[in-house]
C-alpha cells in the first residue's frame, strides 16, 4: 500500500467540493423531474418518509461516524496508525449491527409514523427506505476512515456514484408505477383495486406507491456507494505504509476504543438526533397544525388552492409538498457548506491536540469565510428569485407555482444560517465541546417548535410560518454557538474579513439578480439573472480581495493560483 499525501482543509474541501457539484446537478436532474412527477401531494410523502429516515440515520450514523474520524485523525496525529486500523475493525461490527436494528425500526413504525403525521400513504416510502439504513451505515464506517485520514477522494467517489445509481434507478422506479397505473386505468378503469373515472384520477391514487419506487431508488443507490468503497479499500487501501505500522505502539485493546468510541460518539449522536428530531418534529407540527387550521378555515383554504387538488389529496398534504418542494432548494446551500465541517473535524482536531494556536485559528476562519463565501450569495439569490426558480422548475404545476414561492423566499435567508451549522459544529467537536451543538440545538428546536404552532396557525401565513420559524432557529443557533467559540478557543475573528466582505458581494449579487429578473418572467430571463448575479459576485469579491492569500495557498494547485492573481493584483 502506497503513501497518500494527506489533505489540509481546503484541498479535502475542494475534493469534496467537485464532488457535491456533480451530486446536486444529478439530484436536480433527479428531484425535479420527480417533484413534477410526484406533485405536491406525491412530494409530501416522499420527504416526509425521508425525514424519518435521517432521523434513524443520526440515531445509529452521523455520531459515530464523526467520532471515527475524529478518534483516527487523533491517532494518525499521534503516529499509532495500528490503532486506526483496529479503530475500522471494531467500528465495522457495530455499524452493520446499527444498521440492521435502524431498518427494523423503519419497518416496524411505518404505520405508526405515517399515521401520526396523518398521511396514512407515507407508509409504503417508508418501507422503502428501510435497506437505506442498512448500506448507509456500512458505507459510512469507510467515509469516517478515510476522512480521519485526510483523505476526502473516497468519499467524495462514492457520493458521485450514488447520486448517479439513484437518478437512474428512482426515475426509472417512479415513472413506472405511472405508467403502470396509466395502464390499467385504461385497459381496467381501475387503479391498484380503486375504479377512477379520469387518468388524472389514476396518477393521484398510484403516488404513494410512485414515492415508494423513488425512495427503492435511494435503498439501490446506497448500495452502489458501499460496493464501491468496499472495492477501494481492498483495491487501493487505506495509504499508511508497512513501515509506519512497524514503527507505530502496539494497538489497545477493543474495550478502550468501544469506550472511547461511545464517549466521543454520544454528544455528537445527541446533537445529530437533535437535529433531526426537531426537523421531524417539524414534519408532525407543520403537517398536524396545516390540517387544524384547514378544518377551521375550509373556505379560505378551498377558494385559494382548492382547484390544484386531484382524486384522494388532502388540503394539509398538499401544502405540507409544497413546503418540503421549497426545502429542496433551502437545503441546497447547506448540502455544500457542510463539506467544509468533514474536511475541518481532522485538522481543527490536530491542531487543538498539538495546541497550535496559529494553525487552530488559521482553520477557524478558513471555515468560516468559505462558508460565507458560499452562503451568503445563494441564501440571497434563493430569496429574490424565489417566484422565478419554482415556475423554472416546476412551471408545470400550478399548484406549486402558486404555493410555493412565499415559503422559499423567507426559506433563502434563513438557508444561510443552517449554512453555517455544520461546519462550526465541527469546530466546537473538534475541540472537544461535544456537548454545546446539542444544547443550542435543543434551545432552537424550542423556538422552532413554538413559532411553527403559532405562526402555521394563522390561515394567511399558513407553511410560511414555518419558514419563519426555521429562520428563528438557525439564526439563535448560530449566534450561540460563535460567541462560545470565541470564548472556548480564546481565538478572536475579524468578522467583517470574515463575513462582511462576502457580504458585501452578496448584496450586489442579490441586486442583480432582482434587476435583471424584472425585465420578464421567461424562464431565459431567470437563467441569465443567475448567471449575471455570479459573474457580478466573482467580480465584487475579487476587486475588494475577499479571499486572502493563505487560503489560495491551501487549494489544489494553489500557489500556481496565488501567483496569477498576485499578476492582476487580485491579492
Amino acid at each position: 500500500m502506497g503513501n497518500t499525501k494527506k489533505q489540509n482543509f481546503i484541498q479535502g474541501a475542494s475534493i469534496l467540493m467537485v464532488s457535491m457539484i456533480i451530486v446536486k446537478v444529478v439530484g436536480a436532474v433527479f428531484k425535479i423531474p420527480l417533484t413534477n412527477v410526484l406533485d405536491a401531494t406525491g412530494m409530501a410523502y416522499f420527504n416526509s418518509s425521508y425525514q424519518l429516515f435521517t432521523t434513524i440515520y443520526a440515531l445509529t450514523v452521523t455520531g459515530l461516524a464523526s467520532a471515527v474520524a475524529r478518534m483516527v485523525a487523533a491517532c494518525s496525529t499521534k503516529g499509532r496508525y495500528r490503532d486506526c486500523r483496529k479503530i475500522l475493525r471494531t467500528v465495522q461490527i457495530i455499524f452493520i449491527s446499527l444498521g440492521l436494528f435502524g431498518a427494523l425500526l423503519m419497518l416496524v413504525f411505518s404505520r405508526g409514523f405515517s399515521s401520526l403525521i396523518e398521511m396514512e400513504n407515507a407508509r409504503y416510502a417508508i418501507m422503502a427506505m428501510a435497506p437505506t439504513i442498512i448500506f448507509s451505515c456500512m458505507m459510512a464506517s469507510y467515509r469516517g476512515y478515510y476522512e480521519g485520514l485526510r483523505n476526502m477522494t473516497p468519499t467524495a467517489v462514492s457520493q458521485v456514484v450514488e447520486v448517479i445509481c439513484k437518478l437512474i434507478v428512482g426515475l426509472l422506479f417512479a415513472y413506472a408505477v405511472i405508467a403502470y397505473a396509466k395502464g390499467q386505468f385504461h385497459d381496467t378503469g381501475m387503479v391498484f383495486g380503486t375504479k377512477v373515472l379520469t387518468e388524472s384520477d389514476a396518477v393521484s391514487i398510484a403516488l404513494p406507491f410512485a414515492a415508494a419506487g423513488a425512495m427503492l431508488g435511494i435503498s439501490f443507490s446506497t448500495l452502489a456507494g458501499f460496493l464501491y468503497m468496499l472495492i477501494h479499500y481492498r483495491r487501493s487501501g487505506d495509504g499508511i505504509t508497512k513501515e509506519e505500522l512497524r514503527n507505530s505502539p502496539p494497538p489497545v485493546r477493543t474495550k478502550a476504543i468501544v469506550f472511547t468510541l461511545i464517549k466521543t460518539a454520544l454528544p455528537i449522536t445527541l446533537s445529530s438526533v437533535a437535529l433531526t428530531l426537531t426537523n421531524l418534529i417539524d414534519v408532525m407540527t407543520v403537517s398536524n397544525r396545516l390540517q387544524s387550521t384547514y378544518l377551521a378555515n375550509q373556505s379560505f383554504f378551498d377558494n385559494l388552492y382548492g382547484q390544484y387538488l386531484g382524486a384522494g389529496q388532502e388540503m394539509h398534504t398538499f401544502l405540507y409538498g409544497t413546503y418540503t418542494t421549497a426545502l429542496t432548494y433551502f437545503s441546497l446551500v447547506s448540502a455544500f457548506t457542510s463539506l467544509f465541517g468533514k474536511s475541518a473535524l481532522p485538522n481543527i482536531t490536530s491542531a487543538w491536540v498539538d495546541r497550535d494556536r496559529k494553525s487552530l485559528k488559521t482553520n477557524m476562519e478558513s471555515i468560516l469565510r468559505m462558508t460565507a463565501l458560499i452562503a451568503f450569495p445563494a441564501g440571497i439569490g434563493i430569496s429574490v428569485l424565489s417566484r422565478q426558480i419554482i415556475m423554472l422548475f416546476h412551471g408545470s404545476k400550478p399548484g406549486l407555482v402558486a404555493a410555493t414561492p412565499d415559503s422559499l423566499r423567507l426559506l433563502g435567508i434563513a438557508a444561510i444560517f443552517l449554512a453555517f451549522t455544520t461546519p462550526i459544529y465541527a469546530i466546537l467537536q473538534g475541540v472537544g465541546r461535544f456537548d454545546l451543538p446539542l444544547k443550542f440545538i435543543m434551545i432552537g428546536a424550542f423556538i422552532k417548535i413554538t413559532t411553527n404552532f403559532i405562526m402555521v396557525g394563522i390561515p394567511q401565513l399558513n407553511v410560511t410560518g414555518a419558514a419563519i420559524g426555521s429562520f428563528l432557529c438557525y439564526f439563535t443557533i448560530v449566534v450561540l454557538c460563535l460567541v462560545w467559540l470565541t470564548r472556548i478557543t480564546g481565538v478572536h475573528l475579524s468578522y467583517f474579513k470574515i463575513l462582511g466582505k462576502p457580504l458585501i458581494g452578496a448584496l450586489a449579487c442579490g441586486g442583480t439578480a432582482y434587476l435583471v429578473s424584472q425585465i420578464s418572467d421567461s424562464k431565459l430571463i431567470t437563467i441569465a439573472s443567475i448567471a449575471a448575479a455570479g459573474a457580478v459576485y466573482v467580480v465584487i469579491i475579487l476587486l475588494i480581495r475577499a479571499v486572502p492569500k493563505s487560503d489560495i495557498l491551501m487549494m489544489p494547485k494553489g500557489a500556481k493560483i496565488a501567483a496569477l492573481m498576485e499578476k492582476l493584483h487580485l491579492l
